[in-house]
């Protein structure tokens, strides 16, 4: 069935790493594009771009680099391709929301402007500039006019648009606090995760890794290169306390620099395909990352079939309890503990399994395009 033109603002391509900000905006191109909208990305140019989705055009936008790597860069994107948004377009999805109004030309009759916020700036602002040392007056100075500006441009993407969606109730709460929005005219929407690539078999995956198919495999999924802030070390030390209770078991650390000792694997690469291969291997999967946030390793890993812990700092919408693993603290006896008693009990990993499939369907792309560009507010044919 043939809907309305859709435009999406990406900032930055599309990323082969499935934990990167920009995947959300592909990830929702794909679901709009799967549910029959002619749907076109706008982005900056970035390093490290995956491969572009078939079937949905594309068009980087060339920025004016007035200020590179300024705070407020997000809004120079913004200025630009607004001006470059189909006139055609029935929505226009600005994913994250960003920084600065969007300069929409004509329009389509019924056009709407949704703005989807994964995290608010001014406070991402702040906390990088927290721990930073500042160098006299009018670094000082420099430093209040670009918060001011961030905040004013902040305020301003979300003032100029129809609807704004947010991916948790913590960041609308952080909107209506920070920005003064009625709570009311605000929406929650769950992170459309896109579909990896078909996983291998476990056999395959196993071997491709040197590990014996009579053993356990846990593999924990690093959110960022840092194995530090993915708490690498908190698995490596739940890995030492188990071991001796599971003979040849092994640690596959996925996406950041491994520790080298025996019977832990290293794949440092960040690509979605070695994530699944990981995953195809792994009876249990940890995520343990020290900043909060979603996770959309877990739902790559509720995908495939492998049971996961998680840390409390792991934010899951809606009810997640029969579908993972959540430890109720940071305390390292607490993740050996839940490793072990799932490695030790098939049946109860199964039902995480079975549970979390069901789970799993909330996040896929098309699901969550449908929240943004429902039935009833297509374009006419």
């Amino acid at each position: 069935m043939s809907r309305g033109p859709v435009d999406v603002l990406a900032a930055g391509p599309p990323p082969s790493d499935p934990y990167e900000p920009t995947a959300s905006a592909w990830a929702l191109a794909v679901g709009l594009q799967e549910r029959g909208h002619s749907v076109r990305v706008l982005y900056p140019p970035g390093p490290d771009a995956g491969p572009m989705p078939p079937g949905i055009a594309t068009e980087a936008v060339v920025l004016p680099r007035k200020r590179p790597g300024a705070p407020v860069e997000p809004a120079e994107f913004a200025r630009s391709a607004g001006h470059q948004v189909r006139a055609e377009a029935t929505l226009v999805v600005r994913d994250p929301a960003g920084l600065g109004p969007l300069p929409l030309g004509r329009s389509a009759p019924g056009r709407r402007l949704v703005a989807i916020v994964r995290g608010i700036a001014l406070e991402e602002f702040e906390r990088e500039r927290s721990g930073r040392a500042t160098a006299g007056v009018l670094d000082r100075l420099d430093v209040w006019r670009d918060r001011r500006a961030v905040r004013r441009l902040e305020r301003a993407a979300l003032a100029g648009a129809d609807e704004i969606f947010t991916e948790s109730p913590e960041l609308t709460e952080a909107i209506v606090r920070g920005y003064r929005f009625a709570k009311e005219g605000i929406r929650t929407t769950d992170p459309p995760v896109i579909r990896g690539p078909d996983p291998p078999a476990r056999t395959a995956a196993r071997t491709a890794l040197g590990v014996p198919m009579d053993v356990n495999v846990v593999a924990v999924l690093a959110a960022t290169e840092d194995p530090e802030a993915s708490g690498v070390d908190l698995a490596r030390d739940a890995f030492r306390r188990i071991r001796p209770l599971f003979p040849g078991i092994r640690l596959v650390v996925v996406g950041a620099p491994a520790p080298t000792e025996p019977g832990v694997h290293p794949l440092p690469d960040r690509d979605r395909a070695t994530f699944v291969r990981a995953l195809a291997a792994a009876d249990v999967a940890v995520f343990l990352p020290r900043a909060p946030g979603f996770d959309p390793g877990v739902v790559l890993a509720l995908r495939q079939g492998v049971a996961p812990v998680v840390r409390p700092t792991v934010r899951l919408p809606g009810d997640a309890s029969s579908a993972v693993r959540r430890l109720p603290n940071d305390d390292p006896g607490e993740l050996s503990s839940a490793i072990a008693e799932l490695i030790a009990d098939p049946p109860t990993r199964r039902t995480l399994v079975e549970n979390g499939r069901a789970y799993a369907e909330r996040f896929l792309p098309e699901r969550v395009a449908a929240e943004l560009a429902p039935d009833e507010r297509r374009s006419p044919p």
